[in-house]
């Protein structure tokens, strides 16, 4: 591209961008997102989070380091579920359910685990905390509860279900016609 048509563009990109608000804060990062030297062998990081960088912190006299992480918070009930970056943003992307099989450290059953996982890759138990990507996952099926009861929905369930949704969207959309060609 030549010079002058590159900065043609840059110039248009300048027109069309938002001003900045002198009131926009600067991500924080959570203390929850925050694990400290002195305890980061109680958990199985992942092997990124090892080379830190590590900050240090200095509180009543003691030192100790501590290294930013992803953190997966919410999805418990009407929460809606958010990915805590290790700078302090919230991650836009897609969040996929999945479930893995694990031994039980105290008598040996198996049981399943829920984990979710990004659209870029990183993987998070269901305690939120980022973990290594497992090895042998299944896709988290739809289920429905009746009482304390689990099943799987059959196929003729899973296309009603689609078909109320799609519904439920088409009466959306004709409300906001309706309100926008009304005002």
């Amino acid at each position: 591209m030549r010079k002058k048509s590159k900065e043609l563009l840059d110039n248009l990109n300048k027109i069309i961008e938002k001003p900045k608000s002198r009131f926009e804060t600067k991500p924080t990062i959570p203390h929850t997102n925050k694990m400290y030297k002195s305890v980061f062998d109680c958990y199985d990081f992942p092997k990124s989070y090892n080379n830190g960088p590590w900050i240090k912190d200095e509180e009543d006299g003691e030192v100790d380091y501590w290294v930013a992480y992803d953190r997966m918070y919410g999805g418990g009930g009407a929460t809606q579920e958010r990915l805590i970056q290790k700078d302090g943003t919230e991650y836009q992307g897609k969040i996929y359910k999945k479930r893995r099989l694990i031994k039980s450290a105290l008598d040996g059953s198996n049981f399943y685990q829920q984990v979710k996982v990004t659209a870029d890759g990183r993987w998070f138990d269901n305690g939120g905390m980022p973990i290594e990507a497992p090895t042998k996952v299944e896709e988290e099926e739809e289920k429905e509860t009746i009482g304390f009861v689990h099943r799987e929905l059959t196929e003729d369930e899973k296309a009603e279900q689609a078909k109320y949704q799609q519904e439920q969207e088409q009466k959306m959309l004709s409300k906001l016609k309706w309100h926008y060609l009304n005002h």
